[in-house]
C-alpha cells in the first residue's frame, strides 16, 4: 500500500513540474521549461506527455534530432498518440526528411482524421518533393476542415503557382490577405502570379507593398526587378537587383544570391 501511495505521489509531483514547464514555455523560457520536464521524467519515466512537450521545446531550440528521440519515446509508450506522430513529422520536415515526415503525417491522419495541421504539413512535404498537385489535395482538405486556415491558403497558392494555375493562386493569396492584411509572402506570391499572367505593372504594385511592409525583403526587390526589366525599365531593374543582392548577402541566402547574380 505504501508503494502505491508513493507512485501516486510521484505522478502528482510530476504533473506539477509539467505545469511549471508549460508556464515557462509560454514565457519563451525554453531551457528552463526543459529543466522542469526533465524533473517530471525523473519522477515518472513513463510520462508520455512530458516526452512530447520536451520534444516540442527542443524543436523550437533547433535540437531536432534530440526532439525526435523524445517523440519516439512518447510513441513507444503510446502507439496511438496522434500528436506525437505529428510533432515527429514536423521535426523531420525541418530536417528535410520528407518521405519519413509524410509517413508520420499519414499515421497522424489515420489516428485523427480531422487533424487539419497534419494535412497542411503533409502538403508542405509533398511540395518539397516536387509533387505540388498531390500537395493541393492536402491543402484542400485542411481548408475544408478549417476555412480560416491561413497557412493552408498560402501553401496552396504556392503550389498553384508551381503548376501554372495562376488565377487559382491569386484567389488563395487574396484569401490570405483577407484574413491577415499585412501577410507579406501572400503579396509576393500574388505578384509572381500576376507577372506570369503578363501583368508586370500589377505585379510591381504587389512587390511595392511588400517593400513598404518589410523594407529588407530581398525577394521582393528581386521579383520587382524582374517585372521592371520585362517593361524595359532597365535602370530601375538594375537598382532593384543590386538592393536584392545586398540584402541577400546580409541574410546569407546563397540560393537567392545565385539567382540575382545571373541577372546582373
Amino acid at each position: 500500500m505504501e508503494n502505491m501511495n508513493n507512485s501516486n505521489d510521484n505522478i502528482i509531483s510530476a504533473k506539477t513540474y509539467i505545469d511549471k514547464g508549460d508556464a515557462l514555455y509560454d514565457q519563451q523560457n525554453y531551457q528552463a521549461a526543459i529543466s522542469e520536464y526533465n524533473k517530471a521524467l525523473n519522477l515518472n519515466p513513463d510520462y508520455v506527455e512530458a516526452y512530447n512537450r520536451r520534444g516540442c521545446t527542443k524543436g523550437i531550440l533547433g535540437e531536432l534530432k534530440s526532439a525526435i528521440f523524445d517523440f519516439d519515446k512518447a510513441i513507444c509508450l503510446n502507439p496511438d498518440y496522434a500528436v506525437a506522430y505529428f510533432n515527429r513529422g514536423s521535426a523531420k520536415n525541418d530536417l528535410k526528411q520528407y518521405f519519413d515526415a509524410i509517413s508520420d503525417f499519414d499515421k497522424t491522419i489515420d489516428l485523427k482524421p480531422n487533424f487539419e495541421k497534419a494535412y497542411n504539413s503533409r502538403g508542405i512535404a509533398k511540395i518539397a518533393l516536387k509533387h505540388p498537385e498531390a500537395a493541393i489535395s492536402d491543402f484542400d482538405e485542411a481548408i475544408r476542415l478549417r476555412p480560416d486556415f491561413v497557412g493552408a491558403y498560402q501553401n496552396r497558392g504556392v503550389a498553384n503557382n508551381e503548376i501554372g494555375q495562376f488565377f487559382d493562386a491569386i484567389f488563395d493569396f487574396n484569401e490570405v490577405l483577407r484574413l491577415i492584411p499585412d501577410y507579406v509572402e501572400a503579396y509576393i506570391g500574388k505578384g509572381i502570379a500576376k507577372a506570369n499572367l503578363g501583368h508586370p505593372e500589377a505585379a510591381i504594385s504587389d512587390f511595392d507593398e511588400v517593400i513598404h511592409l518589410k523594407p529588407d525583403h530581398a525577394a521582393a526587390y528581386h521579383n520587382r526587378g524582374i517585372a521592371k526589366r520585362s517593361l524595359n525599365r532597365t535602370k530601375e531593374a538594375k537598382r532593384d537587383f543590386q538592393m536584392a543582392l545586398s540584402l541577400a548577402e546580409k541574410a546569407g541566402d546563397e540560393e537567392l544570391i545565385t539567382q540575382i547574380m545571373k541577372k546582373l
